[in-house]
């Protein structure tokens, strides 16, 4: 009896000096807005947790992300309105409905980072619209932003820039345009065991080839990679 009771006290400390982890909730806010000569649709991330100094620290994130879309919004607004009253001046016909989209990508969200990959896409007529990437990496437990800096060494570009090339996968051999390089980087993210170099279309190759990300394991940038995510 007094074995058992040992053991369950011995259990019991033990499960007391465990870490307690703590989880992130991550939403999706939706928001859709129609007018006579445009559209705009805006999905994006939102993160949230049980316990108060995370969800403080997410609060932080969810308002910059939040800036970040109304930021992007306004300026596309203000862009159609001068865009119509240019053709309006000339009685010229719009073409087509202006269109804004933006969605986002979750590549990691723990108590300990968050890393998002914003996309926006904008057509203000023409044959294409245009497309730009905003990467967000968030260190929760300081509640603040990293860099792209702070994240890799750009003193070791040269042994960044061969592992982008050995790690591009291009079975059709479609982007011929140049090789991929961290200063053309259009956006860096990162999950527990990689770092997302993201490239916008026409970067590395014809419009026809799309975006392409790079996929470069957390293991070959030791020396490299300035934070843990492990």
């Amino acid at each position: 009896m007094k074995t058992r009771i040992i053991l369950f006290l011995l259990f019991a400390i033990a499960l007391g000096t465990c870490k307690k982890e703590t989880r992130l909730t991550a939403k999706k806010i939706k928001d859709i807005r129609t007018e006579a000569q445009w559209d705009i649709r805006i999905t994006h991330s939102s993160f949230s947790s049980t316990e108060a100094a995370a969800e403080r620290s997410c609060s932080l994130f969810n308002d910059e992300i939040k800036g970040l879309v109304n930021g992007i919004q306004a300026a596309f607004t203000e862009l159609c309105e001068e865009q119509i009253a240019a053709l309006d001046s000339t009685n010229t016909e719009m073409t087509g409905k202006y269109e804004l989209s933006i969605s986002d990508s979750v590549y990691m969200a723990t108590e300990q980072y968050i890393s998002v990959l914003v996309q926006t896409y904008e057509y203000m007529g023409g044959a294409n619209g245009n497309t730009n990437y905003y990467a967000l990496n968030y260190d929760v437990r300081n509640n603040r932003f990293i860099t792209n800096k702070e994240l890799v060494d750009y003193e070791k570009s040269n042994e960044i820039n061969t592992l982008l090339k050995s790690c591009l996968k291009d079975p059709d051999n479609c982007y011929t345009f140049k090789a991929p390089t961290i200063e053309d980087c259009s956006a860096i993210n990162f999950t527990r065991n990689s770092v997302e170099f993201t490239y916008g279309k026409y970067l590395l190759g014809p419009g026809s080839c799309g975006p392409v990300t790079i996929s470069v394991p957390s293991e070959k940038l030791k020396g490299i990679l300035k934070i843990n995510f492990q």
